[in-house]
Order: C-alpha cells, then sequence, then structure tokens
C-alpha cells in the first residue's frame, strides 16, 4: 500500500498509476520520517557560530604568528648584521637610571661574539624555561638577563633586559663633587670608593672639582666601562698635582700657607699637597715657646723641595731656652737620635762580619730588642750574605716618658744573598730608648713600614 505523490490518494498494490489523478506511481513509503525545517533563527545561529570558530582559529594563528619569539632574534640578528644600532636596540630594555651611549653599546656587543649570543637566545627560547636566565659573552660575563612572560596564559613572550655596571669612584682629594652624565657625587675621604652612576658598556665622560688647602682643582676625564664578573668598575680619579713629605726639627710647629694659619701642627699633616699645577704657594712654620715668644722657619715654595721633601727648621740659635728644661730636653734628643746614627753604623759591621758583640753595649740586657738581634746575627753564621747601608735619616723623634724616647728612621740598604742576587730595602722604623745616667739603651725596635724591589 502506498499514496500518491501528486495529489495523496491511496494507491492500490497492483495498480501502476493513480486512479484519481492519472499520475505515474511513485511509492512514497509511509514508515518515513518527516523532519520539520530548520528554523531561523536555527540557521542564523550555526551561520555565527561558524564565522565565530573560523575567526578564532585564524586570530590564534595571526597572534601565534605576532608573538613568535624567534622572530624577534631573527630581527635582532637582522639588524646586527645591516648594522642598524636602533633596529637592534628597540628589542631591548634598560635601566632608565643608568649611563648609556647607544653607538658605544652597540659597537661593544657586536666584538663580543653576537653569534654566540644569538644561538643562547634561541637556546633559552626553545628550551621553554619558566625562570630568568642569562646571556653571556666570550668570557663569560652576563651582558643580558631574559625574563619569560605570556599573554593571556597562552603566548609566549620573552624581555630582553641589558646589564650595567656599577661604577665606584675614589680619589686623592679630602673632598671632592663629580659630575657623571646628569648624577653628582660627593666624594668627602680620600681613597675611599664611593658608588656612582650606573652604566653600561661604553665611554663617558666625567668632570670632577676640589678645593683644599692649596687652592682649586678640576678634572675632566673619559672612563671606559666594561661589563665584568662582579658588575663593578673602580675608577680612580686623582687631580694633577704635585705632593711633597715633611722635613722638620719642630714637628709642633702651625704650618702657615700664603700667611694664613692651617691650625695644623707639622705632625698632624701626613703630607703636603696636592698642590695646583702652576700655582706657587708661600709657607712657614711657626711656634711659639711658653714665655710668648714666637719662632718662624724661613718662607719657602713647591721649588724649595729636597729630593720630594719640604723643609720647615727653625736653628737652634733662634730658639733662646725659656727654662733649663726646654734646653735639657732638646739636648737629651739630639743625643738621642745621634745615638741611633752611631747604633746604625755598628750594626752594619756586626751583620757583615756576624758579630753580635759590635752592639751588645747598645741593648738593654734581656730586652726585647737584645733578644731578636741577637737571634738574627746567629742564624747568619755560615751564610755568604752582605748588607749595603745607603740611608739613615732621623725622620721623627719625641720624649713619651721619663727618661724614655721613641726615634722614627727611614733606612735604606742593598741586600744581597748567596747567589748574588740584590735586593733594595726602605724601611721605616721606631726605636724604644732608655736614658741611664748619661748613656741611652735600645729595649725595642718595631718596624713600621718595608719596600723591596730587586736590582
Amino acid at each position: 500500500m502506498g499514496y500518491c505523490t501528486e495529489c495523496g490518494q491511496e494507491l492500490k498494490n497492483n495498480t501502476s498509476f493513480c486512479e484519481k489523478c492519472g499520475a505515474k506511481k511513485e511509492v512514497k513509503n509511509d514508515h518515513s520520517v518527516k523532519r520539520d525545517p530548520l528554523s531561523k533563527k536555527t540557521k542564523v545561529f550555526l551561520l555565527i557560530a561558524g564565522i565565530l570558530s573560523i575567526s578564532l582559529i585564524s586570530t590564534h594563528m595571526i597572534l601565534s604568528s605576532i608573538y613568535d619569539p624567534m622572530k624577534t632574534i631573527q630581527s635582532m640578528d637582522k639588524a646586527m648584521t645591516s648594522n642598524s644600532e636602533e633596529g637592534f636596540l628597540e628589542y631591548i630594555s634598560f635601566d632608565e637610571d643608568a649611563l648609556l651611549n647607544q653607538k658605544h653599546y652597540f659597537s661593544y656587543i657586536q666584538a663580543s661574539d653576537w653569534e654566540g649570543m644569538r644561538e643562547q637566545f634561541a637556546s633559552i627560547i626553545s628550551g621553554d624555561t619558566d625562570f630568568d636566565a642569562f646571556v653571556k659573552n666570550q668570557y663569560g660575563h652576563d651582558l643580558f638577563k631574559v625574563k619569560r612572560h605570556s599573554i593571556v596564559g597562552i603566548y609566549p613572550t620573552y624581555e630582553i633586559e641589558a646589564i650595567p655596571n656599577q661604577i665606584m669612584m675614589k680619589t686623592n682629594m679630602e673632598s671632592a663633587t663629580f659630575k657623571i652624565g646628569e648624577k653628582k657625587v660627593a666624594i668627602e675621604e680620600s681613597g675611599k670608593p664611593v658608588k656612582g652612576s650606573k652604566a653600561y658598556p661604553g665611554s663617558y665622560s666625567i668632570k670632577g672639582e676640589a678645593t683644599n688647602l692649596y687652592g682649586d682643582f678640576t678634572l675632566e676625564e673619559e672612563i671606559e666601562v666594561e661589563t665584568n664578573e662582579s658588575h663593578q668598575s673602580e675608577y680612580h680619579l686623582d687631580f694633577n698635582g704635585s705632593t711633597y713629605s715633611i722635613n722638620t726639627n719642630v714637628p709642633e710647629a702651625i704650618l702657615f700657607i700664603n700667611g694664613k694659619s692651617t691650625d695644623k701642627m707639622l705632625k698632624e699633616i701626613e703630607y703636603l699637597g696636592p698642590f695646583p699645577e702652576g700655582k706657587k704657594m708661600a709657607m712657614f712654620a711657626e711656634m711659639s715657646t711658653p714665655d710668648g715668644s714666637t719662632f718662624r722657619s724661613e718662607e719657602i715654595t713647591q721649588d724649595d723641595d729636597i729630593w720630594g721633601d719640604l723643609p720647615f727648621m727653625i736653628g737652634e740659635e733662634e730658639m733662646d731656652p725659656v727654662e733649663g728644661e726646654e734646653s735639657e730636653e732638646s739636648a737629651s734628643l739630639d743625643e738621642a737620635n745621634q745615638y741611633i746614627l752611631d747604633f746604625r753604623d755598628s750594626y752594619e759591621e756586626a751583620l757583615n762580619s756576624r758579630d753580635y758583640s759590635l752592639i751588645q753595649s747598645y741593648m738593654i740586657t734581656g730586652s726585647v730588642a737584645e733578644e731578636e738581634l741577637q737571634e738574627y746575627i746567629g742564624e747568619l753564621q755560615d751564610k755568604d750574605y752582605s748588607y749595603e747601608f745607603t740611608e739613615n735619616n732621623i725622620l721623627h723623634s719625641e720624649e713619651v716618658g721619663n727618661d724614655t724616647f721613641e726615634i722614627t728612621t727611614n733606612e735604606q740598604f742593598i741586600f744581597t744573598n748567596h747567589l748574588g742576587e740584590k735586593t733594595t730595602y726602605d724601611r721605616e722604623k721606631i726605636y724604644t730608648i732608655i736614658k741611664e745616667d748619661t748613656s741611652y739603651k735600645i729595649e725595642k725596635i718595631d718596624i713600621n713600614d718595608t719596600e723591596r724591589d730587586s736590582i
């Protein structure tokens, strides 16, 4: 049984056409499922969903391409190959407070094995690490820090951060001001390193100003910053000027410069200077005695130096003793000084002859000095050593207690060992000596400083 497809009339099984309308029999199965056509709303929804899917896929592909970190490395490499400074540096972040000479920095990277660094960048990105990584130059020093980020948690990006050096500055002036870039740095103590600006590899200009007892100074210097393991660079910014030692027989005298008192005793001044170049300074030392008398050394300038020493001497004939005590003290110091010089003559002979008895009379029996020298000369026996004393100078002498004196000397000599090898010695010693009745004895000898040089 079936129905006519044209008019819907029920057809008999044995008929080949519709008895009602005459249409050729095409049997429609009454068991087929009738489907309702899609609604307009459904069709619109499916269309939008399709468009969105296509858009999301396209957007993902575009973003993946845009944020592909390998393209950054490729662009940097292209900029490096084409010598494009700006094209390279635009991919790097810098500390805004650090000095940057772009041209010098780019040249520094070019000379620091860029191919090796490029491979490190690629390895870090392909490794997909979550922590910060570092790119090094050919010496193993960190030049860049690579920081990993992501956009909406899907697209990885990398920030390339340049690593600067910390500039440390020190000078030979007690008080100085320096300007590097836009930053000013004040240094209040000579020889002490102070933090300056941070800077990336390159050349930078430093200007300095300073004032001391002797005048005003200026400085202009170019420094070269290079990356190192500690990322810290120290620079000695010394102002030009001559310095001098002080030679005096009146260490308690006050120093005057250009007629003005410095309010400092000579013994309080480690050295004189630096003096500004080309500027002469008039100097003298002045001291007063308890009776109100004032004595002054001869006025000198830097041109009056003797082997780097400026002399401030007041003759004994100019200084009338106020009391017998002053005269006795001065005489005792002179005697103590001469005693040490005599000892040095005997000591040279004792060393070369290996005979301690030649200096035994200079020692306090049982003293530290006696034990040390007796042992030292004893160890020289059967050794082919020789000593040639070239300088024995008294630097300072004072009475530090009742009949106790400290004599500071500068002693220079040439030591020759058993192989004939020569070494020059430049030593500063402090002798402690005791006055016994009218004679003196050495109690202790301290070596304050020693410089050695092979000949």
